[in-house]
């Protein structure tokens, strides 16, 4: 919100990272809720027509200094919590998720004032499988993943649920997911890949998509797959995107062009913007050759791109 680059464009998918949407930001003290920061950046999302994807991120400061937690290294500064361990108490969580889901579920009861575009996807944690995120074993994900999204269920009709993001399919993260997924199918509807890339650029050129999809399958395990951090790094943008999408991804959100990272050269970025203006919302696609693919849009349309 504070980089006009960073605000995502109109009329489409936003996923603010790590965005407003901190225990630690909105309840600083016990009891006391703070709605300023999240109102905003949700009115400006709907003044934009942008679908949101909000990250919860269950950490408080108060309330993991209740039972002794150890800090850890914030991975965003100052403005986020100084603590990633599972709560304390899951029944202090409980109380913030509910007002929380409660504020922008748009039932029409307790909501943010002037809210017209309820939130409905939700992606509990982010990357759980990296200390940077959380200081937890993985039966404490499991335990506040699964816990979270009954309860996000069972409050919201409709509610959209977004595994946390798997940190690319490196030899530990396929370990890590190997052994977390079959415990959190159940309680998942949309399936998450991220993609970013070292600093020297080196990268995967479908996303990570197709080994994702492999590991998926291989656990029985039938959900859309998102890539929630997209990074192309050396690799060619559109080759990039239409091999994801080839690979069974439904939907890709750029990590944005002040990400931290290797940057996108504005050639690319120009190419990108024109062929999101050019596919976005299309209903299928195929590849048709090793250097064409074919979207079908919306009205049934047919759309050749060569890559």
């Amino acid at each position: 919100m504070r980089d006009e680059r960073m605000q995502g464009k109109d009329g489409k998918w936003v996923r603010p990272h790590p965005g407003p949407f901190i225990w630690n930001g909105i309840e600083k003290e016990q009891g006391v809720f703070s709605w300023e920061e999240t109102d905003k950046y949700v009115s400006y999302a709907q003044d934009h027509n942008q679908k949101t994807l909000a990250t919860i991120w269950p950490h408080a400061n108060w309330e993991q200094k209740s039972c002794n937690r150890k800090k850890a290294r914030s991975p965003f500064g100052k403005r986020f919590t100084k603590y990633l361990s599972k709560p304390c108490s899951m029944e202090n969580y409980k109380n913030f998720l509910i007002k929380l889901v409660d504020r922008y579920d748009g039932d029409g009861n307790n909501d943010m004032p002037g809210l017209t575009k309820p939130i409905k996807h939700w992606q509990i944690m982010n990357e759980p499988e990296f200390k940077m995120f959380f200081k937890g074993k993985e039966e404490d994900f499991v335990e506040i993943f699964n816990f979270s999204s009954k309860l996000i269920k069972s409050k919201q009709k409709g509610a959209v649920i977004v595994m946390a993001g798997a940190a690319g399919m490196f030899p530990e993260n396929k370990r890590y997911w190997k052994s977390a997924l079959p415990k959190i199918k159940d309680h998942f509807d949309i399936s998450a890949i991220h993609h970013i890339t070292p600093p020297d650029g080196k990268c995967d050129k479908e996303f990570w998509v197709d080994e994702f999809s492999d590991l998926l399958k291989s656990l029985d395990i039938n959900k859309p797959i998102w890539v929630t951090e997209a990074m192309t790094g050396k690799c060619r943008v559109i080759p990039t995107y239409i091999n994801a999408f080839a690979n069974g991804a439904e939907v890709i959100i750029d990590v944005g062009i002040n990400a931290p990272g290797m940057k996108m050269g504005k050639g690319a970025r120009k190419k990108l913007n024109e062929f999101i203006e050019e596919v976005d919302g299309f209903k299928s696609m195929k590849l048709i050759s090793k250097k064409k693919a074919e979207f079908t849009m919306a009205d049934s349309s047919k759309k050749i791109i060569d890559f």
